[in-house]
This record gives structure tokens, C-alpha cells and sequence, in this order.
């Protein structure tokens, strides 16, 4: 790896870093990778996100619960087989992702 590629990769780190603690002060962190999830597959189910994001049954309950009262995601009755719910993205997701844009672009400018 060559000298330019190695400062690449640290202002990388140090780029998703400051994402991270910005999001922390917003209190957003863990959950992001479940929201990151439900936005980009809408109609997911908590067994889908379960696996992909390797966690237990009652962690993903718990998570799903949490962020459906804290409204980033609404849960609908799955018509295929009637007990399972699929997860939706609200608006407030869809602004969580822009702030997350945004913070990095103003690391990016602020580097730059």
C-alpha cells in the first residue's frame, strides 16, 4: 500500500469516527445498522434482520420495539402468513440517513 493510499485510509477512519460520535450525541448508534437495513429492504422481516445482522430473537424484538416508539419504523401484519410483521422505514429514517450524509460531507469539507 503506498503512501497516498494509507492517508486515504485514515481519513476514512477518522471520517466514520466523527460520523459515530455525532451520532452518539444524537442517539443513534446502535440501531443504525438495523435502520440501515429496514430502509433498504422495506417489508423485511425481524427473522431477515435477524440473521443478517447476527443477533438473537429478543434483542431483535427489543430493538424493533424501541425504534417503533422512538418512530424511526412502523410494523405491519404480514399477509402471507398472518403473525409475522414486516418493518417499514418512516420519514424520520429517511432524515437520519441525510444527517448521516451530511456529517460526513462536512468532515469532507472540512479536510479538504
Amino acid at each position: 500500500m503506498d503512501k497516498t493510499e494509507r492517508q486515504t485510509t485514515k481519513i476514512t477512519r477518522e471520517a466514520a469516527k466523527l460520523t459515530l460520535q455525532t451520532m452518539r450525541a444524537e442517539g443513534g448508534t446502535a440501531e443504525f445498522d438495523f435502520i440501515h437495513l429496514v430502509r433498504h429492504y422495506p417489508g423485511i422481516t425481524q427473522a431477515e434482520l435477524r440473521e443478517a445482522l447476527k443477533i438473537d430473537k429478543g434483542a431483535a424484538a427489543r430493538r424493533a420495539a424501541h425504534l417503533e416508539a422512538k418512530g424511526y419504523l412502523v410494523r405491519r401484519e404480514n399477509p402471507a402468513d398472518g403473525w409475522s410483521q414486516l418493518l417499514y422505514a418512516t420519514e424520520k429514517a429517511e432524515k437520519l440517513k441525510n444527517s448521516k450524509a451530511g456529517i460526513e460531507s462536512a468532515f469532507k469539507r472540512l479536510i479538504s
